[in-house]
């Protein structure tokens, strides 16, 4: 097999997909669809420009008839389960947004479909491949910051957009008033704990550290938000490692502010720490001196001179690489048994916050326990850091 044949449901996050999958040279995308016309409508520009014979259909079954190798799952966060396994029932692996699923019973369905059919399953967690991350696993291997004892990572995204109109389009409460939208509905993540979309901050921390979270506290922040009446402000999970590392997660939707993420490793002998606002990563370990602070990697989401893409380069960075999993015959980067050490953590950690902060473990879903990841088998780690430099705050 030369090439694969793509389906992508969902056009709206799927748009990109759609865009990066066409760009691949050892790709075809067969057919994409959408239920809204609004969507099909958008993709048509896309697959013009690329000259590309992609079929835009209203209906998920009547792509599955197309009989591709894979589909890409970009549809509605609470039917991922249920939209992956109709995909490998039908014969084709899956490449899946995150979440990847709502609920632990989900999951477990997901793994078991899995290990039925014998296809691919790839969570499409976009945020591992941003470019500090292997420097990151780099320096932990080479021992520079010491037994690392606290990471955390926070995901800062203002949502206020949590309904939808008939045709498609996205509206906050105000914005429904205003054009007397009677009819909007709440979308998927409008009632969503922010806690449960965390696998953009969890899953890098877990593959830098090579762990898994096995316990979790979780508390909710009150729910002041106007435009999002229907979710907490903000929670803040503390998870303890199969390692014995601490690990803090919060995830906002519904503070105004600029969008971003924030990573942090805290070691015995060094830290560092990553904001994606400042485009770089600071570190400081034992080569540091005291008097000059932390030094800094021109490389943060984005590594040395790639930005190409959605997410600084990474959406493209995981088409490819599920692409070339697949053609070499090479088991997914992170697969349905990582997707779960991802997504059921977050689950996990809005139960324990509906239960006032109430300690909980965290299952192995696994039929063997965790012994370690898969994921740096398919993702080099650089040989050498670029060439760094003090750390200048901006005035």
């Amino acid at each position: 097999m030369e090439k694969i044949s793509v389906g992508v449901l969902g056009l709206r996050r799927g748009i990109a997909h759609l865009r990066n999958f066409l760009a691949l040279d050892h790709a075809e995308v067969v057919a994409a669809c959408d239920r809204f016309p609004y969507y099909r409508d958008q993709a048509r520009v896309l697959v013009d420009r690329h000259g590309s014979s992609t079929e835009l259909l209203a209906e998920y079954d009547d792509l599955l008839e197309r009989k591709p190798d894979a589909v890409v799952i970009a549809s509605n966060g609470r039917r991922q389960v249920e939209h992956a396994c109709m995909a490998l029932e039908a014969g084709c692996h899956v490449l899946s947004e995150v979440p990847g699923a709502d609920t632990e019973h989900e999951l477990i369905r997901l793994r078991d479909t899995v290990e039925r059919t014998g296809l691919t399953y790839m969570l499409a967690e976009n945020a591992c491949y941003a470019g500090f991350v292997p420097y990151w696993r780099k320096w932990i291997l080479e021992d520079r910051l010491g037994p690392v004892s606290i990471a955390e990572a926070e995901y800062l995204h203002y949502l206020p957009e949590t309904l939808f109109t008939p045709d498609g389009k996205r509206l906050s409460p105000h914005q429904a008033r205003s054009a007397g939208a009677v009819n909007a509905r709440p979308i998927w993540r409008a009632d969503q704990p922010p806690i449960q979309y965390l696998t953009h901050d969890l899953g890098p921390l877990l593959e830098i550290l090579d762990d898994r979270a096995v316990s979790v506290t979780c508390l909710s922040a009150p729910w002041r938000c106007r435009e999002a009446p229907l979710r907490s402000d903000g929670q803040i999970a503390l998870f303890h490692t199969q390692k014995g590392t601490l690990i803090k997660i919060m995830v906002t939707l519904n503070t105004v502010r600029p969008s971003e993420h924030r990573y942090r490793l805290f070691g015995t002998e060094g830290s560092a720490e990553m904001f994606t606002y400042e485009e770089c990563t600071r570190y400081f370990d034992s080569g540091c001196s005291h008097s000059e602070g932390w030094r800094v990697l021109p490389v943060s989401r984005s590594a040395v001179d790639d930005a190409t893409g959605g997410h600084g380069g990474t959406d493209l960075k995981v088409a490819g690489q599920f692409t070339d999993n697949l053609l070499s015959d090479r088991p997914a980067s992170i697969d349905v048994y990582r997707a779960i050490e991802y997504a059921l953590p977050g689950i996990i950690a809005a139960r324990s916050s509906d239960l006032g902060g109430a300690h909980i473990a965290i299952p192995d879903l696994r039929r063997t326990p965790f012994s370690g990841t898969d994921f740096w088998d398919t993702l080099q780690i650089p040989e050498s850091d670029p060439p760094s430099s003090v750390y200048r705050p901006p005035l």
